[in-house]
């Protein structure tokens, strides 16, 4: 069936996808071959429970773009920059989020104590039980070592506790090299609940890594973790409550399922540019701390149900991502979305607060819509390279430089504005109109400068406006909006 009839029939589903892109699928089952002597086969999912958490890898796009495209014709806005017959008004959503399966994804989770057989699991790989109070997985795991050479996964159920001891966690991570097995990729672990920090590359640290930052930015060191140098390509740690700092940073994982993480420590998936990481769903996560996924330069999308705080330079180059959706989302901080070449759209309808720097060097968002943001901090949307329209009625302050230097910026869309600092709206060549509210706001200098073609509109008593004079282009026409 092609994609225009599938859409249709059966509501929306737009592939965007790279070489390496993942797709997480909830429920269903497997459709790989059964397995054969003792590894673990597609089994039934937890009575009443959520559904399970099939990761499978899709290949590169063949649709060709003008299909593509027809997906999303009724998104024109975000298509081509064309706005409604009235500027002002809210162009909507980008219909992308509505129809990727991947960006509407929102499934729900709670924990429940599970074991082998109340999961459905990729064939090929061994499950088992394991009581944590023991001590002894690298024991138990060579007691497997037949099973093991033959399968490409373990799932372990933990009894006896919630967390693996320092020596258990090491053993599950070399366990490739202690018994020399080559074909693992997949780790399950199931009722586990909290697991090891990583330890900071500082120069004092005494570890290897000392010393050793990440690149961008602030160069926060790396973490140290024992994930480094791992068989794990594919993580399932559902049962997880959070990821606390540097917990895998340096990962070189390609699928990461934690659909019960509340949270996302500082540097949790810090720097992994090889990592072919591409679709990361967090549904529970309340808070991503700072640096967490910077540079995880293969995502593609980042999916938030419930983050309401995003914090400084979280996704900082993510050089590949295309789509972001965060419904839920009230602050993101300061270079959280830096060096983002790739982002086509964004979904944040209850954000508040954009932080500095935080779009900086974007080549192909082309409409930027924000219905709930009150302030945009310094920087904030800046050398935009097809950016044609900002849509942010709420908006009250804009400080210095925050809206600068967008080579195709057309139209921006503030009627609450209070206060414009310095060269708010400076460095927009093609920028034609600049809708503002009743009030006059508050300028600083320079605010237009270098923007030469803008009107700029109001909806107060002509009147009230006739001495407003926009700040560095005093020349710019000023008139009531019709």
């Amino acid at each position: 069936m092609k994609r225009k009839t599938l859409f249709a029939v059966v509501g929306a589903v737009l592939a965007v996808s790279c070489a390496g892109a993942v797709v997480l699928i909830s429920g269903g089952k497997s459709s790989g071959p059964t397995a054969a002597g003792n590894l673990a086969t597609a089994e039934s999912e937890v009575a009443s429970g959520p559904p399970a958490t099939t990761l499978t890898s899709s290949p590169a796009s063949t649709t060709p773009r003008a299909e593509q495209k027809s997906v999303r014709d009724g998104s024109l806005p975000y298509l081509e920059g064309t706005l409604p017959a009235d500027p002002t008004a809210d162009p909507g959503p980008d219909p992308v989020f509505a129809a990727d399966p991947d960006l509407r994804r929102d499934d729900g989770y709670s924990y429940r104590p599970s074991k082998p057989g109340d999961h459905q699991l990729p064939a090929g790989t061994v499950a088992f039980q394991y009581n944590v109070t023991a001590n002894a997985l690298k024991a138990r795991l060579a007691e497997r070592k037949p099973e093991l050479a033959k399968a490409t996964g373990i799932a372990l159920y933990l009894t006896g506790g919630t967390a693996l001891s320092d020596a258990d966690l090491a053993a599950l991570q070399g366990v490739h090299r202690d018994l020399g097995l080559g074909n693992l990729t997949r780790l399950h672990v199931y009722n586990l609940r909290s697991i090891q920090s990583g330890r900071e590359c500082t120069p004092v640290s005494g570890l290897p890594c000392a010393g050793q930052q990440a690149q961008g930015g602030k160069s926060p060191y790396l973490w140290y973790n024992g994930w480094w140098d791992t068989w794990v390509r594919q993580l399932v740690l559902d049962d997880l409550d959070a990821v606390p700092d540097g917990a895998f940073s340096n990962h070189n994982f390609s699928e990461v399922s934690l659909r019960g993480a509340r949270s996302i420590g500082v540097m949790a998936f810090g720097h992994a540019p090889h990592a072919k990481l591409s679709v990361m769903h967090l549904p529970s996560a309340g808070t991503i701390a700072h640096d967490a996924f910077r540079r995880n330069q293969y995502l593609v999308k980042v999916i938030l149900p419930n983050a309401t705080e995003v914090d400084d330079f979280a996704f900082d180059d993510a050089s590949r991502l295309q789509y972001f959706t965060a419904p839920q989302l009230r602050r993101l901080g300061r270079n959280a979305l830096n060096d983002s070449h790739e982002l086509i759209s964004v979904n944040l309808p209850k954000l508040e607060y954009l932080g500095i720097n935080c779009f900086d060097l974007n080549g192909k968002l082309i409409g930027l819509r924000l219905p709930a943001l009150t302030e945009m901090d310094k920087n904030a949307v800046t050398g935009f390279t097809n950016l044609r329209w900002v849509h942010a009625p709420r908006l009250t302050t804009v400080w210095h430089n925050a809206i600068t230097n967008n080579a195709k910026l057309t139209t921006v869309v503030i009627p609450g504005v209070t206060r414009l600092g310095p060269g708010a709206v400076r460095g927009n060549p093609v920028l034609t109109a600049v809708y503002l509210g009743s009030t006059q706001p508050r300028q600083d200098a320079d605010v237009f400068t270098a923007s030469p073609n803008a009107t700029i509109y109001h909806t107060g008593d002509p009147a009230a406006w006739a001495n407003f004079k926009p700040s560095g282009a005093p020349a710019l026409a000023v008139r009531l909006k019709p």
